[in-house]
């Protein structure tokens, strides 16, 4: 058995209305006043619109990719004048150029990356630790690389075995 109860403000007995008496009928404006304080009590006080911009997760961390880039090509720079020049003051501005660009690579690899645009500003700092080359295995020529296939054809063929027939109880004693 289900048991309802209704509250005197929402509902009413049609005494007006002869043939609903007895019949309970909505009060049309309960519910309008329902939410008017649901919307107030949501709202908390808060007036107007939010005009601050949304913050990217990301920002501090794209922030520094964007630092890292400028880093990045003045150190290319300094490190091609470095070479042509080769005198003791260029080439203590090259590695200075370093350290600052070793700096902000630090900053970004220790950072929390929560989006996909942070996890390529970390790529693009592991990519300069690496002098720009890009990921892969280190394999000196192509004969090294021969030999890890090579290695492959060296396992067991397992499907081999398997057809093979099963070893007989005499073998085995």
């Amino acid at each position: 058995m289900t048991k309802i109860s209704l509250a005197v403000a929402e509902w009413g007995f049609g005494a007006s209305n002869p043939a609903v008496y007895g019949r309970p009928h909505l009060n049309q404006d309960a519910l309008s006043r329902r939410m008017d304080r649901f919307g107030a009590r949501r709202d908390g006080g808060r007036t107007g619109a939010i005009t601050s911009p949304p913050q990217h997760l990301d920002a501090r961390l794209l922030e520094d990719g964007e630092a890292l880039e400028a880093a990045w090509q003045f150190e290319l720079r300094t490190l091609i004048a470095a070479r042509r020049l080769k005198t003791p003051e260029a080439g203590a501005a090259a590695r200075a150029a370093q350290a600052a660009c070793a700096t902000i690579v630090r900053r970004i690899e220790t950072a929390r990356a929560l989006t996909l645009d942070g996890l390529k500003v970390q790529a693009r700092a592991a990519l300069w630790r690496r002098d720009g080359e890009p990921f892969g295995p280190d394999i000196p020529d192509n004969q090294a690389s021969d030999g890890a296939w090579t290695d492959m054809a060296e396992l067991p063929q397992y499907e081999q075995e398997m057809t093979a027939a099963p070893p007989q109880a005499a073998s085995l004693a």
